[in-house]
C-alpha cells in the first residue's frame, strides 16, 4: 500500500525576530533582549537597559537564535542600532 505524500512545502516561517539572552547579576536572573532585525551584522556589545533600572553591557553572540512566537521577552528594540546610538549620547 502506497504511502500518503506530503502536500507540498509548509508556508514560510512567520519572523517573531530574534532574541539574545543576557544574565542580570543585580537580580541573579537570565533576561531576553528581542530585536526585530537579524544581529548578526554586528556582533559588537551593546548597552541593554534592563528592567532592574541597570544598564547592562552584553555582548551579541552570531549564535543567536529565533523567537518562538510565544515566548516572552524583557527588552525589545527593533534593531541594535537603537542601543548603540542610545549609548555614545547622540
Amino acid at each position: 500500500m502506497p504511502q500518503p505524500r506530503r502536500q507540498g512545502k509548509r508556508g514560510e516561517r512567520q519572523d517573531y525576530g530574534w532574541v539574545i539572552s543576557f544574565g542580570c547579576k543585580t537580580t541573579g536572573t537570565l533576561r531576553r533582549l528581542k530585536v526585530d532585525t537579524d544581529p548578526a551584522s554586528d556582533t559588537s556589545p551593546v548597552e541593554v537597559p534592563c528592567p532592574c533600572g541597570e544598564t547592562h553591557r552584553v555582548t551579541v553572540s552570531p549564535y543567536r537564535r529565533r523567537r518562538s512566537a510565544d515566548e516572552a521577552f524583557d527588552v525589545e528594540v527593533k534593531s541594535l542600532d537603537e542601543l548603540r546610538s542610545a549609548g555614545d549620547g547622540s
